[in-house]
């Protein structure tokens, strides 16, 4: 699920929302993705409500540290337009 595009740098950055999944202790999580246009080949994984970058391909330290804040400032609303999706779906 396509959550936000963004430009950064003359480039076009794709935010999505992969995959749900509950974690040993029962905790919600969220898997995000991130795309770089200009470089089919980059790409970073993020797990929320942690914001931890799982894996990444092709973005800087400072773009990572971009794509992090970008993601804890919209925590809220990525977490509510995931359930108002799951709703619709069911």
């Amino acid at each position: 699920m396509l959550y936000a595009k963004m430009t950064v740098d003359d480039d076009m950055w794709s935010f999505y929302i992969v995959r749900y999944f509950e974690d040993r202790d029962g905790g919600d999580n969220l898997v995000m993705r991130v795309e770089r246009q200009k470089d089919d080949e980059a790409f970073s994984e993020w797990v929320l409500p942690d914001i931890s970058c799982k894996k990444s391909y092709g973005f800087s330290e400072m773009e990572i540290g971009r794509i992090r804040n970008f993601i804890r400032n919209n925590q809220f609303l990525i977490w509510k337009i995931w359930e108002e999706g799951e709703e619709t779906s069911a």
